[in-house]
């Protein structure tokens, strides 16, 4: 567990304002939508393995972005017109979203969100418990879940986050030393969290024999063959092939022992790595990595050097810098 917990409480008046912050669960894009101006009062938490966010908001936004693959979130989300991923989303519903998922949000109007994500030893008691209910391992696999709670437990987890961010928001009006309470509030919303998903109902997954599983593998390494520089959404593979996420991935994980995502984000990585061998001379790391469509460069070089062993500069001078001079 960190020594202190992280918090602020802050206000915003617009979208750029919005943008600057960041997200340690999450990568995120937000463009403003309509002509209404936009307001919001954002308070947080982040203490050890949890993350908790209340977020109130008015004026039109669009977000997208994606889960971290080591991190899983629960969000409570509804407002005027908001929808997720598509859906409407009129009522506070608990919505899980597992590691490596990737998001859409639309929220035209007046909102709220309520989140906290699990991350570290955290999550990974809940992977623990998952291996002993083979029934519920889904639940932390890529993909948007709604497992069947009572209502009162989502109020009694609404209740939580509320009284985790009301603290955050105390903390940075006052200017009070409440670390304390703060350390508190976040571990008991992040351990309700945790019982909510071991004594949820979750549906069950879909059985598919091996065959299907290998065919739905290739038709994915098709699309990507034909996107070779560029991201591909997996929210838009699962759309041409017609299978959910969490099918598609347990298929990934089964035949290639790899998540969809980190599959397809080593293979723009190899590409960065073979476009440095064939013109790192006259190119430089920053253009090679946007043409592979790597936009944030410092969480880049720390993919490339975990998978290769080097920063992408350094595999560029060993290469260019021992080449034999031309005659």
């Amino acid at each position: 567990m960190s020594e202190a917990p992280t918090w602020y409480a802050r206000r915003y008046n617009s979208v750029v304002a919005r943008t600057r912050e960041t997200d340690p669960d999450a990568e995120f894009h937000i463009r403003q939508i309509g002509a209404q101006n936009h307001a919001s009062r954002l308070a947080t938490i982040d203490y050890g393995d949890a993350f908790v966010l209340d977020l109130q908001d008015k004026g039109g936004i669009a977000m997208s972005g994606a889960i971290h693959d080591q991190a899983l979130t629960a969000v409570f989300l509804w407002g005027e017109g908001t929808t997720f991923n598509g859906e409407k989303s009129e009522i506070p519903q608990l919505r899980i979203i597992g590691p490596g998922t990737e998001f859409s949000l639309e929220m035209p109007g007046r909102y709220r969100l309520m989140r906290i994500g699990l991350r570290g030893e955290a999550l990974a008691s809940l992977r623990m418990a998952s291996a002993s209910h083979s029934d519920r391992q889904h639940r932390l696999m890529p993909g948007v879940h709604q497992p069947r709670l009572a209502p009162g437990t989502e109020v009694e987890l609404q209740q939580k986050l509320l009284r985790t961010a009301g603290f955050a928001e105390a903390a940075a009006q006052r200017g009070h030393d409440l670390r304390a309470a703060l350390a508190v509030a976040a571990s008991e919303a992040g351990t309700a969290l945790a019982q909510v998903l071991t004594h949820a109902q979750w549906p069950p997954a879909p059985s598919l024999s091996s065959r299907e599983r290998r065919d739905m593998v290739d038709a994915t390494l098709a699309i990507l063959e034909a996107n070779p520089s560029s991201p591909v959404s997996v929210g838009a593979v699962c759309e041409v092939l017609n299978v959910g996420e969490r099918t598609l991935e347990r298929a990934f994980q089964e035949c290639l022992g790899v998540s969809l995502r980190a599959y397809e984000r080593e293979r723009r990585l190899r590409g960065v790595h073979g476009l440095i061998l064939a013109e790192g001379d006259r190119l430089s790391i920053t253009d090679i990595a946007m043409s592979f469509s790597f936009w944030h460069l410092g969480r880049f070089a720390g993919a490339y050097a975990a998978l290769f062993g080097c920063s992408p500069s350094e595999t560029r001078r060993r290469i260019w810098e021992s080449r034999p001079q031309d005659p």
